[in-house]
């Protein structure tokens, strides 16, 4: 396994000094084989194909990629295995892994080893690209109920590649215990977490925990969050974006000028009601992962929204940038006048004094419940300055009803979301 690992990411680390036409020629190579081995040997996109009027050799250039329809989870989820797992590919002889379940469903994804490898290499890619060196001792701290690997490679026991894991599931107070402690080079978690133990430790003076890099990952990172978290540990914070899925989509490399696209192992499309948009313009991501072959996922929706940039990294490097990411498609809130906002418009809540937590629900277009976990003597005025602040950003003809709570829970993965919407937003 390592020196396979090891060979690959060799390989993925000299590709990004590529030339961005030598990128989408190796990227389109990959995609026309992926195209034929779907539709050769797995059933569901032999019929998605068969359906939609095409053959593999009918996509001669990226803008015919729009005449293969998109392939949502939901559909994914409702096919038997060996549907969308390739012909000659066992399900019993291949590694299962779960997504977060975040909307309620988790979906099961099958790889062979080979393949895991390689997305491992293109993680230890991305992590090497914002500081990490192989003696590294880095800690990731997860919030939710699953498992997390117990078996340790050989040349993880030798500190080599480091990693150790802690959860938040039973008692976020022990956990935190452990992490005052120090002795990390690197920490990483959702950015929920990265806050709440900024502000843990921030009520001690005996803490040791002093990391050289923050690494955030499996939700939104917003910009105070960002400034929140370095500010406390006084350490730079790179963030990465990637699914179960696919793997490691986009990351941030030292000059954090913007998300680097695994492009060499993913074609990443920005779609709007069906169409590609351009540089610089909303939406939704939609990813076909070029190095997954016992379980294709061929123009894949992620219901993520982003920006592709059409700017270039100063680092140098080939592999164009994402410029940012927006939030989920149900973190979006569409508006009775037509208009569509991220969730970074209830930024604002953070300034107000008295609150500790917050959520807000759009269950119509028109109508908002606010969930407030509030801290001791909040200002009297404070419903005031929620409702006005809110219809300030999204318009007086809505109705807002406040709701304090003690608590507000995290989702089925662990993440604590700020806003969702049950009006799908018009991607």
């Amino acid at each position: 396994m390592l020196l396979r690992a090891v060979t690959e990411l060799y390989r993925l680390r000299k590709n990004e000094w590529l030339s961005r036409e030598a990128l989408e020629r190796l990227q389109w190579r990959k995609l026309k084989r992926l195209l034929r081995h779907a539709y050769d040997n797995v059933p569901y996109y032999h019929r998605l194909f068969s359906d939609a009027g095409i053959r593999p050799e009918d996509i001669k250039s990226p803008q015919d990629l729009s005449k293969i329809p998109i392939t949502t989870k939901t559909q994914i989820q409702d096919l038997a295995p060996e549907e969308i797992m390739a012909t000659g590919y066992e399900k019993e002889k291949c590694l299962e892994f779960g997504t977060s379940g975040s909307t309620g469903r988790p979906l099961s994804v099958f790889m062979t080893k080979e393949e895991r490898d390689l997305c491992a290499a293109a993680w230890a890619r991305g992590c090497m690209d914002a500081g990490l060196k192989w003696t590294d001792k880095r800690v990731h701290v997860h919030s939710s109920s699953r498992d997390h690997p117990s078996k340790k490679y050989w040349f993880q026991r030798l500190g080599i590649m480091s990693k150790e894991y802690i959860s938040l599931y039973d008692r976020e107070e022990d956990a935190f215990e452990i992490l005052a402690q120090g002795n990390i080079d690197i920490l990483s978690s959702q950015p929920s977490v990265l806050k709440m133990l900024a502000e843990y430790l921030g009520r001690r003076e005996d803490s040791r925990l002093h990391p050289r890099l923050i690494f955030s990952i499996s939700a939104l990172l917003d910009a105070p969050t960002r400034r929140q978290v370095e500010d406390f540990f006084q350490a730079p914070v790179f963030d990465f974006y990637g699914m179960r899925e696919a793997g490691l989509i986009a990351w941030q490399c030292q000059p954090c000028y913007g998300f680097h696209l695994n492009v060499d192992n993913q074609l990443v499309e920005f779609v709007r009601r069906g169409k590609r948009v351009p540089p610089g313009m909303r939406g939704k991501i939609i990813v076909t992962s070029l190095h997954s072959y016992s379980m294709p996922f061929i123009r894949y929706d992620t219901e993520d929204v982003g920006i592709l940039s059409r700017k270039r990294c100063p680092c140098g490097r080939g592999l164009p940038l994402l410029e940012r990411l927006e939030g989920r498609c149900n973190d979006f809130v569409s508006l009775p006048d037509g208009r569509v906002l991220p969730p970074v418009f209830i930024e604002f809540m953070r300034n107000l004094k008295g609150i500790r937590q917050y959520r807000i629900v759009q269950e119509k277009t028109d109508e908002f419940i606010v969930y407030l976990v509030l801290q001791a003597n909040p200002p009297p005025d404070l419903a005031e300055s929620v409702k006005n602040g809110i219809k300030a950003r999204i318009g007086e003809a809505v109705s807002i009803r406040l709701r304090i709570v003690d608590e507000i829970p995290r989702d089925r993965s662990g993440k604590l979301r700020s806003v969702i919407s049950y009006v799908p937003a018009n991607f």
